[in-house]
């Protein structure tokens, strides 16, 4: 019996640890298993894009295009291929025509082969130009189809839009199911009409989130699928691929072949269990874990790490099944948008805000703002009146495609990094992400490591260890919060009234005192909790986060609700606003800060009645 070649696209060096450990694995830890890789027989590696390029900058103190390189060089005979989110490049939001086209060209030369090239809305009007621009420097043009279940997506919805993408130079078709949604029915039924009706080969990308991604492929093969992705098996199942050799074991018999080298397979599968074994202490297991309810809240693999990790980070971990909830609902309200970067972050950061604050659109993240604009594109179906309002008042949405609006940008950003690099490629990382790529390149002209620099994946751990007192009176520990390592001074001395005094000194610089004094039945009281119910006017960080742009000064006057300032966190940007009109006493941070849940930004001294 004749046997039909279905190829393999391996997600190891990306998707895969986006999926279950938030993008954290370090070059150093891809590099030993290269050659095996290389020698595979893979379609392609899927080795950069998605939230690579931001956590490399942000958190890994690597330059990602120094990263794709070194990869290049180290696997010349693969294709190597990149997530890339149409006008959203590897970002958050839109950016000007000149900007997406050096990004492509200049992600061409440094190694992609292969672009998957996606919109969150299925707007073809944000895919188009980074097609055309990936065509005239030579590379494989894949144009995605974002895959979502609702009541306004069909499978004619989506083969009409392959024929879009087909009709603006699509090499090939990628079914992007970033949720692990799609059922063996389904992705047969779909691979089988667009096979018919577009003609182009078909890429299948899914999770195993819902647990039904193996036999999904399996359907999707006697559908006429061309490609499917899988990782290797120690990153792989929960919100990761398919397990590479065990996909490839089911394509290499009866009717289908795979043709991978399974000896490289196993080869490379091994090194990776010991890189997962460093990686533990980040490691959450729930995103390891086949979860049913994805086939209702829809959220995919890279955004539950994110959203666990985040919550993690403000304490709220048991809040997961409430902002799982909370994001079917937001999604609903917003017309039904695919989750997947950025309108997955969009969604989902606006339910861990409905969530934490108890109260639905209290508020209102800048992207969600913009969203209701149009500036992302056509949402699928009409936003929610009601929120449109809370978001944007009476104000009426564009029409025209997003990124006409945009001036250049290019230059702009070339000027603002000429102190710190004169190489294009800074300079497309600064038009980017400014405030990140400005500080990593700051840090890298000055031979130090950015400020969000974490530490290797073994040393994040939390763990408290007392060491030795510096002098009388003072204990030194070592604490890692967050997974961020902090050095706690505290110093204790008696006060009036027989009162024991603790002064608490944080990383050298932020100071608390704590008077502890007996109170009826001998038990002890902390002055602590009166102050830190605070005044009226203390303005503390609802989430972790990093200090944007300060929008006051000290002393000015400021309004009920006016915004004083802008906190990137979760990746979205948000205004903090004034909880009382008064004057501005105390600002405690400034542009490009990092900033802990509940830690101080402003104090202002509430205007009396």
């Amino acid at each position: 019996m004749a046997t039909r070649k279905i190829q393999i696209t391996d997600t190891i060096l990306r998707d895969a640890h986006q999926s279950l450990i938030a993008t954290r694995m370090r070059l150093e830890d891809m590099l030993p298993a290269a050659e095996a890789l290389d020698r595979a027989g893979y379609f392609s590696l899927e080795v950069w894009g998605g939230a690579t390029f931001d956590v490399c900058l942000r958190f890994l103190n690597e330059s990602p295009w120094e990263r794709l390189r070194t990869l290049r060089k180290a696997m010349p005979k693969t294709r190597l291929q990149m997530l890339l989110r149409g006008q959203n490049l590897v970002g958050y939001r839109h950016y000007a025509d000149d900007v997406v086209d050096a990004f492509v060209e200049k992600a061409r030369e440094s190694g992609i082969d292969v672009f998957r090239i996606f919109d969150a809305l299925n707007d073809i009007r944000n895919l188009v130009r980074a097609m055309h621009a990936v065509r005239r420097v030579g590379g494989v043009v894949e144009g995605s189809i974002s895959y979502t279940v609702s009541p306004v997506h069909t499978i004619g919805q989506f083969v009409a839009f392959a024929r879009q993408l087909k009709d603006e130079g699509a090499d090939l078709i990628c079914i992007k199911d970033m949720a692990g949604m799609i059922s063996p029915a389904s992705a047969y039924e779909l691979i089988f009409a667009l096979k018919q009706e577009v003609g182009l080969p078909v890429h299948l990308h899914t999770h195993c989130a819902s647990g039904l991604a193996p036999a999904t492929f399996l359907a999707a093969a006697r559908g006429g699928v061309d490609i499917v992705d899988t990782a290797l098996s120690p990153f792989s199942w929960g919100t990761s691929q398919p397990p590479t050799e065990s996909i490839a074991a089911m394509f290499s018999e009866g009717e289908f072949e795979c043709g991978l080298d399974l000896e490289a397979v196993f080869e490379a599968a091994e090194h990776f269990q010991k890189v997962r074994e460093r990686y533990l202490p980040i490691l959450d297991t729930r995103a390891e874990r086949v979860d049913t309810r994805i086939l209702q809240h829809q959220i995919p693999g890279g955004m539950l790490s994110n959203l666990l990790s985040q919550l993690a980070a403000q304490g709220a971990k048991d809040k997961l099944p409430l902002v799982l909830e909370e994001t079917a609902a937001v999604r609903r309200d917003l017309g039904y948008p695919p989750l997947v970067t950025p309108t997955s972050q969009i969604v989902g950061t606006q339910a861990v805000f409905n969530v934490l604050a108890g109260e639905r659109y209290k508020m209102v993240s800048e992207e969600v703002k913009e969203y209701c604009r149009g500036r992302y594109g056509r949402s699928p179906a009409p936003v929610n009146p009601d929120v449109r309002k809370l978001a944007i008042g009476e104000e009426i949405p564009i029409e025209c495609r997003p990124a006409d609006m945009l001036e250049p940008e290019l230059k702009k950003a070339q000027e603002a990094v000429a102190p710190l690099s004169d190489a294009l490629e800074d300079s497309l990382s600064y038009a980017l992400f400014p405030q990140v790529a400005g500080a990593f390149l700051k840090a890298r002209k000055e031979g130090k490591k950015p400020p969000t620099a974490e530490p290797p994946p073994e040393e994040l751990k939390p763990k408290a260890t007392v060491v030795e007192a510096a002098r009388e009176g003072e204990r030194v520990f070592h604490v890692a919060v967050n997974r961020k390592p902090h050095e706690v001074r505290v110093q204790e001395s008696v006060a009036s009234g027989g009162s024991r005094k603790l002064s608490l000194l944080v990383d050298g610089r932020e100071k608390m005192d704590v008077e502890l004094q007996a109170s009826g039945g001998g038990k002890r009281k902390s002055r602590a909790q009166a102050a830190g119910a605070a005044t009226a006017g203390t303005v503390a960080a609802p989430m972790p986060g990093m200090i944007v742009k300060l929008l006051v000064k000290e002393g000015d006057v400021v309004e009920k609700g006016g915004i004083l300032l802008i906190l990137e966190a979760m990746k979205m940007q948000n205004e903090i606003k004034a909880p009382v009109s008064g004057v501005v006493r105390k600002i405690a941070v400034a542009a490009g800060d990092s900033i802990e849940s509940r830690g101080l930004m402003l104090e202002i001294d509430p205007k009396k009645e």
